[in-house]
């Protein structure tokens, strides 16, 4: 179940494309603290009191981009592009999953977002 990587991709303000794949931490790696199932071994690390939109597509099935302490739940649809808002007022982790039932892998699809401040974020 945690060999299955959740792709992103972000273009950033010079166009560039940065891309990585995040992986569910194993239970048996797993630190003081750490959440099971939803801790990540690289997070989406954004700005704190900045607007960041989110562009949300899927290349195989549905799947939803859910982080509910940020009030965010879009579809991510194939051959579709959909996107949300976000305005982080204070630093933190938010933990967020896929919400539809896309398949097997469904329960290792974390989402890890860090906010940092706009410094910490230029570093």
């Amino acid at each position: 179940m945690n060999d299955v990587p959740v792709p992103y991709d972000f273009i950033d303000q010079n166009g560039e494309t940065i891309e990585f794949e995040s992986y569910v931490i194993p239970d048996d790696l797993l630190e003081e603290g750490q959440l099971r199932l939803l801790d990540t071994d690289t997070s989406v690390v954004i700005p704190v009191d900045t607007h960041v939109r989110f562009i949300v597509t899927a290349a195989d099935v549905i799947h939803d981009f859910a982080v509910p302490s940020l009030g965010i739940k879009v579809d991510a649809t194939p051959g579709r592009l959909n996107q949300v808002s976000a305005l982080v007022q204070r630093e933190g982790v938010f933990y967020g999953m896929c919400s539809e039932l896309c398949g097997v892998a469904h329960s290792a699809m974390p989402i890890k977002i860090e906010a940092v401040s706009l410094p910490n974020f230029l570093e």
